[in-house]
């Protein structure tokens, strides 16, 4: 009893904590949005877009449109908060590592309509604001006690995002590759920093910078 009071008690406190990291991080987006200028890069997404967008991406503007927190499907319901005053030179998308929660049954049908309606969402604004889309894969995951989430679905949804990207116009990569077990879509050992981040998001950044050129 007490170790489930404990872990109700953690998940409220996340969703608290991802709500405040929301709220703040739009209006910033909006700001750095606001001040580019064409042909920059956009990178949309969640936490792993704001550290991603730590390291270099190549010589053009970026403009990091990270949301730690943030779902696939919550990130699609406040695109009408972004303004895109002029058109970005690339949009890249990395989003749904924080929708494999197994609370939400990632994997039932009901999950996977509500993953590709916002994917397919997110991919059609961004080709309306840049001149070329990259979708990026899941990256893998550990197992973390009291966060349980479904390790299959990151090779599901990442194989959706491909079939989605491809039919509307988008590419898609995987910068991910050399940190996965096989197909699990579990992380090879000592590739996470913390079950769900990189330990080191340079080599990736770096495979991205390569996408951008």
């Amino acid at each position: 009893m007490l170790g489930w009071l404990r872990r109700s008690l953690q998940r409220r406190r996340y969703r608290r904590i991802c709500r405040e990291r929301i709220a703040m991080r739009f209006p910033l987006i909006q700001q750095d949005l606001d001040a580019a200028e064409p042909g920059f890069v956009l990178v949309l997404g969640d936490s792993h877009a704001e550290f991603l967008c730590g390291h270099p991406l190549g010589p053009r503007p970026v403009v990091n449109g990270g949301v730690g927190g943030i779902g696939i499907g919550g990130y699609a319901a406040r695109l009408p908060e972004l303004r895109v005053p002029c058109r970005a030179g690339v949009a890249v998308m990395i989003l749904g590592s924080n929708d494999l929660s197994v609370r939400v049954r990632p994997l039932s049908p009901e999950g996977i309509g509500r993953f590709e309606a916002a994917a397919l969402s997110l991919m059609r604004w961004l080709r309306t604001q840049a001149d070329r889309v990259v979708v990026l894969a899941l990256p893998p995951m550990d197992p973390i006690p009291g966060q349980e989430r479904d390790a299959a679905a990151v090779e599901d949804y990442s194989a959706r995002l491909e079939r989605l990207a491809s039919e509307n116009g988008c590419a898609f990569a995987d910068p991910f590759s050399d940190l996965r077990e096989g197909r699990s879509g579990l992380a090879r050992p000592g590739a996470l920093g913390d079950g769900v981040h990189l330990a080191d998001y340079g080599p990736a950044a770096r495979a991205v910078a390569a996408l951008l050129d």
